[in-house]
């Protein structure tokens, strides 16, 4: 690995280290509620690795098929396990561990493994993630008003790590720390690139990002993954600073929110609403600029295919079972990307509607396949994934 990567991964793997004690020790207080059960009995690690007869775990190896705009048909193979400890009261969520590796048809290798532990009653939440791509694709430029013609191809690597973790402070409110860490190497343009040769676009040749900051999050979801019922309100800051390693200095803000209305109980009838928005004010990297499109939200624009400092969009979905483990999804929804706040206006949203499929595979957690397909202005998108899109 490069040595600039190594010194900011150290100090990632420092917080990690910090943050997994604590996560341990909050466990083991949870799990110290019921002594006299003999559920209890062990430590955390002999009842995740070598769980009693009561707990549930489910374990799940699946191929991987996948599709989206900016891939195409993608092929390989991981797993989903998810577990519940039986020291667990009614109501708290399922953890998880995934990791899958895949390689698309147009040339891409993306690897991604994910780790999401809940304790008793969700008082604590850590996650982390970490991957590796290998990612030829499109850039169109900066700007709410970019013509297609204009893309250019071009490829990098890039290694990643996302690292969260929640305290619940109140009932349904959480507070944490999020680190942030990226190393994007080996960019290659064209020769007579218009983006590699211009001074306007920053980070062309490669760059590395180390970034923390506070999140403050509201959830009342049921489910984390399929809610039928509640609210998802996330805020966060991201600090990008040398201190940190990172070869750029800038701030990101995040905001979040989703809610989930029961339109019918009995039918599992639901409407979701998500309004999203993504800020960065400083030297913000070519491809760090906040990106319209993708598989979450604005499905059918290619992801990044309007991009700049500044990026609002809403969407809404009506979700309804149709048969057994089948059920449909239709939404609508608008995004828009600026330079700065009064640079937006209605005129310069763009919209998106779309139908999608959802299968079952495990009703415990409700996780589903997702087949989604989405249409912008002059464009569409077709998406297999895996899980709803919010």
């Amino acid at each position: 690995m490069h040595k600039e990567i190594i010194q900011p991964f150290g100090k990632f793997l420092l917080i990690l280290m910090i943050t997994f004690c604590a996560t341990l020790i909050s466990a083991q207080e949870d799990a110290s509620i019921d002594k006299d059960s003999s559920a209890t009995k062990g430590n955390f690690f002999q009842r995740m690795i070598v769980p009693d007869s009561t707990q549930l775990f489910r374990f799940k190896l699946l191929p991987i098929l996948t599709y989206s705009p900016e891939t195409r048909l993608g092929l390989g193979a991981g797993f989903v396990f998810y577990w519940d400890y039986a020291t667990a009261s009614p109501g708290t969520n399922s953890s998880l561990a995934q990791s899958f590796f895949y390689f698309t048809q147009n040339n891409q290798i993306d690897w991604t493994s994910i780790l999401e532990l809940y304790t008793n009653e969700n008082r604590f939440f850590i996650s982390g993630k970490i991957g590796y791509l290998k990612f030829p694709q499109y850039y169109y430029g900066v700007g709410n008003d970019l013509i297609e013609e204009e893309k250019e191809s071009f490829s990098f690597n890039q290694l990643y790590v996302d690292l969260r973790n929640r305290v619940l402070i109140s009932h349904g409110i959480y507070v944490g720390l999020d680190y942030y860490f990226n190393s994007n190497y080996n960019l290659i343009w064209k020769e007579d690139s218009r983006f590699a040769n211009d001074p306007f676009y920053v980070g062309t040749e490669g760059y590395l990002l180390s970034g923390i900051g506070p999140e403050i999050t509201y959830d009342t979801r049921d489910f984390p993954f399929n809610p039928l019922r509640g609210s998802y309100i996330s805020a966060l800051m991201l600090v990008f600073s040398d201190a940190l390693g990172s070869e750029y200095k800038y701030n990101s803000y995040q905001l979040d929110l989703r809610h989930f209305i029961p339109i019918n109980k009995k039918k599992k009838w639901v409407i979701a609403v998500n309004l999203y928005g993504l800020f960065a004010k400083g030297e913000v990297p070519f491809n760090r600029l906040p990106a319209l499109g993708g598989s979450q939200i604005m499905r059918g624009y290619y992801s990044g295919r309007f991009r700049d400092h500044n990026y609002i969009a809403g969407q809404l979905e009506w979700r309804m079972p149709i048969w057994k483990i089948i059920a449909l999804r239709t939404w609508v929804g608008a995004g828009q990307v600026a330079a700065n706040f009064d640079q937006f206006h209605t005129s310069g949203f763009k919209a998106n509607i779309g139908v999608g499929i959802r299968v079952e595979f495990d009703k415990k957690s409700r996780s589903t396949i997702r087949l989604d397909q989405g249409f912008g202005e002059s464009q569409s998108g077709f998406y297999l994934k895996i899980n709803e899109a919010f």
